[in-house]
């Protein structure tokens, strides 16, 4: 039984459309303290509630959430119909893939799939001086979400569908699919720390490839999205 006395109403602020199944919502941030890259329990006063990864950052006044509308799914469904002024109840932060321990002088290779790319727009938000490279995995040009916040040569798009013959490309990309790209990129096993989150197969197969390359344990931080 959900014990509804952890979570604590707050009002939605806003609702920002970014494709055809994908939004963020704002709502009251009411004191809440998080570290980048946890998550947080989201959904309607008194009904289930899903997980999602922070998208704002540690100093914004706002809570954010990336959603995805799934098909059949009740809670990304329902929240797609919220609107400025309802409420949603918010469960208080939890997880461990964050910046806890940072080193000097590392890389960061932030690779995502999806909506995965939600704790990295938070890193990027709470910490103003990362060294970082962003890797997102899509299928569909106009999920390349990473395009608001993080600049050209710091971020590569890897679609794993082909584009039509003649597209205009205005960013860099990688046709394949991320592990394809980790199995050929020019990663330095001394100073790159990477950090996977997304679907469970791309994480699993992201880790192999990693350890193919002699990079493993304290060296790679995975968040699996179900």
């Amino acid at each position: 039984m959900i014990n509804f006395d952890l979570f604590q109403p707050s009002r939605v602020l806003g609702h920002r459309i970014l494709g055809a199944d994908a939004f963020v919502l704002s709502v009251e941030r009411r004191h809440l303290s998080f570290r980048a890259g946890q998550h947080v329990g989201v959904g309607l006063p008194g009904e289930e509630t899903r997980e999602y990864s922070i998208f704002s950052g540690q100093n914004d006044e706002t809570l954010e959430i990336l959603v995805r509308v799934v098909p059949g799914g009740r809670v990304s469904t329902s929240l797609s119909h919220l609107r400025p002024g309802d409420l949603v109840q918010v469960r208080p932060p939890r997880g461990s893939f964050t910046l806890a321990v940072r080193q000097k002088d590392e890389r960061l290779v932030l690779i995502s799939t999806g909506t995965g790319i939600s704790p990295y727009r938070s890193f990027l938000r709470s910490f103003k001086d990362l060294d970082y490279f962003l890797v997102h995995g899509i299928r569909d040009l106009q999920d390349d979400w990473a395009a608001e916040f993080a600049p050209e040569d710091h971020r590569l798009v890897c679609l794993s569908r082909h584009f039509p013959q003649g597209t205009v490309l205005k960013r860099p990309i990688f046709e394949g699919r991320v592990t394809n790209w980790l199995a050929q990129a020019d990663l330095d096993p001394s100073k790159d720390r990477f950090f996977l989150c997304g679907n469970s197969r791309m994480i699993e197969e992201a880790k192999s490839v990693l350890l193919g390359r002699g990079i493993w344990g304290d060296r790679v931080h995975a968040e699996i999205y179900f």
